[in-house]
């Protein structure tokens, strides 16, 4: 497994239902390389086959392969290349603290090694965008509570989160894509 310092991958996260796959979309369309949310592509393949493979059945056997694809995606983004990635390995480190189980020490090993860009892009609660859908049942406090441990997770692993502003999705593209512009002197 290749560790390091992948400067060029940029994180995106906040708590559940705050806009960060919105943005990750919209980053797509811009034509730029992204990694997805894989918790949830994972919670809707297990669902589709009725596989066991899920954080309220198995959530060891979740949580291992939600790392594997995660570092999977890290391991495939060459270099310079600019990435944007809907949450990290520090989130997985979050939701197990929020459901109140221990962490992993392959999760703390990892959220080490495994190292994104130190500015962390975070979607602020924003109730008038948040809703539930068939993988996201937490309420809008829930979802609150989860966001700051997130946040207080980041900062743990020495990431510099910056709050995305409550805008429209070009708006916050544009702040996100002006930072790093300015981060790397364009």
């Amino acid at each position: 497994m290749k560790v390091g310092i992948k400067n060029q991958i940029y994180v995106i996260t906040g708590g559940p239902g705050f806009g960060k796959s919105t943005l990750i979309n919209y980053l797509e369309q811009l034509g730029y390389s992204v990694g997805h949310e894989v918790a949830r592509e994972i919670i809707r393949e297990q669902r589709s086959k009725g596989g066991n493979v899920l954080p309220d059945k198995d959530i060891c056997s979740f949580q291992q392969e939600v790392l594997k694809r995660r570092l999977a995606f890290y391991n495939s983004v060459e270099k310079d290349e600019v990435v944007f990635s809907d949450r990290a390995i520090p989130d997985q480190i979050a939701f197990a603290r929020y459901r109140g189980f221990d962490t992993p020490d392959i999760l703390i090993d990892n959220a080490w090694k495994v190292r994104y860009n130190e500015m962390v892009f975070i979607t602020p609660p924003w109730q008038e965008i948040y809703k539930n859908d068939m993988v996201r049942s937490e309420s809008f406090e829930k979802a609150c509570e989860l966001h700051q441990i997130i946040f207080n997770v980041y900062r743990e692993f020495d990431y510099l989160p910056v709050e995305i502003p409550c805008l429209g999705i070009k708006q916050r593209v544009d702040f996100i894509l002006n930072l790093i512009n300015k981060k790397n002197g364009f």
